[in-house]
């Protein structure tokens, strides 16, 4: 304790919760370095429950419930790092490509948090003739109780949004004819590559007895133009490697 007939004390006379919390502010190669400075520091930094616990509760408390990621089965180390990477996803993007024939402009998606995911929206005018604009889920990213990174994309926007944990509403909809699991990948801090992960049911059979085969529409069927990328050859019955993916680029101003 610090000696009350000196002003002075070092960061160790602080409470527990008092450490954490001014830890919290820093970032992870900050917290790296801070824990090299004693061995009671690197304890303390490398107490998942506590001190990743408390930096992920600072940046994302919030905006989603950080103890249903997962169905609180994973650290929050993994947490953080996942969250930080898809923290510039929040926002508004907009599809590259030209309007198609029908004079459609490329779609707008707007990624928001979830209590245990991120949920991508299709931005759609109003029929109505009003300014308007309607919402239609169509994109769900999470994290499946062992850490893995599952994204759905709903082709029809007709899936339920998650009422509970997001790994126990995806053991639900891998029966779900309609959700295509996909990869996204960003190129750089203002594109995004999406495209059919066409290993995940071969994965997902081996855990749990699910199977399906490859989608065979396209990940945005709605008369635009696709990006292709790849044409290599696959599997009777499903979609080559790499057949269809979309380019998106996050929409400015």
């Amino acid at each position: 304790m610090a000696n009350p007939k000196d002003p002075t004390f070092s960061f160790s006379d602080f409470p527990e919760d008092i450490q954490l919390c001014i830890l919290s502010f820093l970032s992870p190669p900050e917290v790296a370095n801070f824990a090299c400075t004693s061995k009671r520091f690197l304890s303390l930094c490398r107490t998942d429950s506590k001190l990743w616990f408390s930096l992920c509760q600072r940046r994302w408390g919030s905006k989603t419930q950080i103890n249903k990621w997962g169905g609180g089965n994973i650290t929050y180390k993994l947490l953080y790092k996942t969250l930080n990477h898809w923290d510039n996803l929040i926002g508004i993007w907009r599809r590259c490509g030209r309007p198609n024939h029908s004079g459609q402009f490329p779609w707008l998606i707007v990624f928001e948090w979830g209590p245990s995911f991120v949920c991508g929206s299709r931005v759609c005018p109003s029929t109505n003739g009003t300014y308007n604009v309607s919402k239609a889920p169509v994109l769900w990213m999470g994290l499946s109780s062992d850490g893995q990174i599952t994204n759905f994309l709903d082709l029809e926007a007709q899936s339920e949004i998650p009422s509970g944990d997001f790994d126990s509403w995806m053991e639900f909809v891998c029966l779900d004819q309609n959700l295509v699991p996909v990869n996204l990948n960003f190129l750089g801090e203002e594109h995004f590559i999406m495209e059919e992960n066409s290993t995940f049911w071969n994965i997902s059979k081996g855990k749990d007895g699910f199977k399906r085969s490859s989608s065979s529409m396209n990940l945005f069927d709605d008369g635009e133009e696709v990006n292709v990328v790849g044409a290599e050859s696959g599997s009777p019955g499903s979609l080559p490697d790499r057949l269809v993916s979309e380019m998106v680029w996050k929409a400015v101003g």
